[in-house]
């Protein structure tokens, strides 16, 4: 017997190769990480102005106190005091406030008094002519400043200090 290599033709077609599948549109869990991406983004520079926005009068107080071109009287500070402190407290609540009160009330957001123990000096840098011993003056602005950076803003929520 003898083999004979015979070769079929069959009817077939060449092959033809499927196109590459295309990344668009991307699956929904792409979506949903891009949309987590942009919504983490959104709240950090939501967050990072509201911080920036409520350290506003802090940081405008503290650079008029601290100018040494133009020292401040002691009216002057409180003024400045009392402008901050009405940015960050109920209008309310601080705006009667007056002599002892408004020291107490400052004294109310510090770990530790520091203007009701000085109310004489106050009192008489207040209603002086101006002429008051530079000593005293520097030691009632540096007070301040102190009470601008640590009390502002306020720590804690806010709660009415003449009630406890």
């Amino acid at each position: 017997m003898t083999q004979t290599n015979q070769t079929h033709t069959l009817p077939l077609k060449s092959l033809h190769l499927p196109s590459e599948p295309s990344a668009w549109p991307l699956a929904w869990g792409y979506w949903g990480v891009l949309a987590l991406i942009v919504i983490v983004l959104l709240a950090a520079f939501i967050m990072q102005k509201k911080i920036r926005n409520r350290s506003r009068a802090k940081k405008a107080a503290l650079h008029i106190i601290n100018q040494p071109s133009q020292p401040l009287t002691i009216s002057e500070v409180q003024e400045l005091l009392r402008q901050a402190a009405l940015s960050y407290f109920p209008r309310n609540d601080i705006a009667h406030l007056t002599g002892e009160q408004w020291l107490s009330f400052l004294d109310s957001q510090l770990s530790s008094p520091r203007f009701v123990t000085k109310n004489e000096q106050w009192q008489k840098g207040l209603y002086s002519s101006g002429v008051n011993e530079h000593q005293t003056d520097t030691e009632l602005i540096q007070d301040c400043a102190y009470w601008l950076e640590n009390a502002l803003p306020p720590k804690r929520k806010y709660r009415n200090w003449n009630e406890s």
